[in-house]
This record gives structure tokens, C-alpha cells and sequence, in this order.
């Protein structure tokens, strides 16, 4: 970031500043007079998305032959649109398994059911088709 040295003398720049700022083609960088290079820092720098959260800590860890960074932001949510197709996502997605879950209770509780009622209709001697019975149906000779 060469080009950057004339700014970053008068005042410190932070390092999000520095990245946005070193994109700039140095063609065009070199035709920036210094206040209008102060004016593009100052703008980057108040508009950092870090800026906006009430806590921000960033670290390093650092172990044997590997280096780790973390990020922890804390702050109210303002992703409005995001947030907002995330819970339709997830509400599809809770609607979606209980009428899956719903299928399969109904698949396993169905079968006891017949089995309960056919089973108080022979205890209650229920005729219903006569000459004919369940056993009838399952009989292999």
C-alpha cells in the first residue's frame, strides 16, 4: 500500500480503511488530492460494519505451526431482509417436518387402531359381514 503513505502520516488508518483504500488502481489514487483522500478515508472508516457493534472483539491465537483468528460481535440484529427469508426458511422447514412427523404417526398409530377396534368388535360379538372374518383373510391353505 505505497500509495497510501501521504494519508496514513497525518493520522492513523484503521486496517479496514487500508484494505478498501489499497483497491483503489494507484492510477487513479495519484490523481486524489490529499483532502479528497481524507474525506474517502473518513467515509470508509465511519460506514466499517465492526463499527456498529457495542461489543467487537477480534484476537489471535496462535499455536505451534498454525494461527487462528476469532471474531465475536454483539449488537441488535439489523439484518431485516435476511433475517426475515431465514424465518420463512425455517418456518417451511417446522411445517414441513410436522407434516412429516404427522405421516408417521398416523402410519404407525393407524394399524393398532384397526387392530383395537376389530378386536372390541369380536370381544363385543359384532357380526358385521357375516360368514367372513379376519382370519379368514390371512389363512394360507
Amino acid at each position: 500500500m505505497d500509495h497510501q503513505k501521504s494519508s496514513a502520516s497525518q493520522k492513523e488508518v484503521d486496517a479496514y480503511t487500508q484494505h478498501i483504500m489499497s483497491n483503489i488502481p494507484p492510477e487513479v489514487f495519484s490523481s486524489l488530492n490529499i483532502v479528497q483522500i481524507q474525506a474517502i478515508e473518513s467515509a470508509i472508516s465511519r460506514n466499517a460494519p465492526f463499527r456498529k457493534h457495542p461489543v467487537d472483539l477480534r484476537g489471535r491465537l496462535s499455536l505451534f505451526f498454525v494461527r487462528f483468528y476469532f471474531v465475536i460481535l454483539i449488537g441488535r440484529d439489523r439484518r431485516g431482509f435476511s433475517r426475515n427469508k431465514e424465518d420463512a426458511r425455517r418456518a417451511k422447514a417446522r411445517s414441513l417436518s410436522l407434516a412429516t412427523f404427522l405421516y408417521a404417526l398416523i402410519c404407525m398409530v393407524a394399524p393398532v387402531m384397526f387392530l383395537a377396534i376389530y378386536l372390541l368388535k369380536t370381544f363385543l360379538g359384532i357380526d358385521i359381514f357375516p360368514d367372513h372374518h379376519l382370519s379368514d383373510f390371512f389363512s394360507f391353505e
